[in-house]
Formats: structure tokens, sequence, C-alpha cells
């Protein structure tokens, strides 16, 4: 078994800042782009709002953006309790063709049974994922489109000024040297 692994984020984690925050090191690889899903906000959050959530669209014009890391093994308990596994989140592994190979990929999808038919991701939450976006550079196109999700202030103050102090250090950082690979 391998020491690493490749892990897709395509939300809130998509910024380095916000995972490296979260689990530690890890090695950025690049954007994805990923055609037959589409990038959705409906997975039922713990504090009631909308997240981000990937949705398979195989055979339609759709794609959705993510980005690479590799991390340590001994990082995936931790990444696995960020995302809330068995609880809106599961595991899932694919395989995605990048640098002229296959790679096995860890993302997180929603199960149908955790997925909103209606509700707004907090403010602060679309801004994470749009500076992820951005970071990367990722087309235009799908920063705007994240920039037009409608959302909601968060009730919460506290949880709400703790991220937006944490979108003021995303906005400080440089954009990625491989946005442009």
């Amino acid at each position: 078994m391998s020491d690493s692994f490749y892990y897709l984020a395509y939300g809130s984690n998509l910024h380095p800042l916000r995972l490296i925050e979260r689990v530690g090191p890890l090695e950025g690889l690049g954007k994805v782009c990923l055609p037959g899903w589409r990038l959705c906000f409906d997975k039922r959050g713990s504090d009631g709002s909308a997240k981000a959530n990937l949705r398979a669209a195989p055979g339609t014009e759709h794609e959705a953006w993510g980005a690479l890391y590799r991390l340590k093994r001994s990082q995936y308990g931790t990444l696995d309790h960020f995302e809330g596994c068995g609880r809106g989140y599961e595991t899932f592994w694919l395989d995605l063709p990048f640098e002229e190979r296959e790679i096995e990929v860890l993302t997180y999808l929603t199960p149908s049974h955790w997925r909103l038919s209606s509700g707004l991701p907090h403010d602060w939450y679309r801004e994470l994922v749009y500076l992820g976006a951005r970071y990367h550079g990722i087309p235009e196109s799908v920063q705007d489109a994240i920039a037009r999700v409608p959302a909601a202030p968060d009730p919460d103050p506290d949880r709400a000024e703790e991220h937006r102090q944490l979108i003021e250090r995303m906005k400080r950082q440089p954009s990625s040297e491989r946005a442009s690979s």
C-alpha cells in the first residue's frame, strides 16, 4: 500500500489554504476537468445550509472542475472527519485521466437521501468555493457561475466571522503557479 493517495477537491476544500489548515501539508497537483459531471449545491450540511456536491451527468455537455492533491495516507482519517464521511458525504474512488495517465482519486459525493430539494449555501461557503476556483485558474465562466449561486447569511455570527477571516487569508495568497497548466 502506498503511503500517499490522490484527493479530488471541488467544494470548500478546493483552495489549498483551507485544506492545509484542516489536514496539514500536502502537494497540489493542479486543476482537472471532469466531463459528464456537474457541480451542485444540494448537499444538506450539518448546519442546515447547502454544500457543494458533484453529480454525474453522463452523455451531457456538463463538466465540473476540481483540484487534485496528493495527501499522506496518515491524513485520510482527518480528511474523512472534516468531510463528514457517513454524515452527508461518502467516499468515492474514481479513475481520472491526469497528465497522460489514469490515476485513482478519492472524492466525496452525497447520497440521494442527503440531498436538498431546496436550500442555500452560506455566503462564506460560496466564497470559499469561488476563491478556490479562482486560485486554480478554473475557467472564468465556471467562476462566474459559482459567484452567481444564491447564498444566505450565516445565522451563527461566530462561525461567519471565523470563515471571513479564512477568506481574507485566502485572498492574500497568489494564484497557483500551475493554474495555467
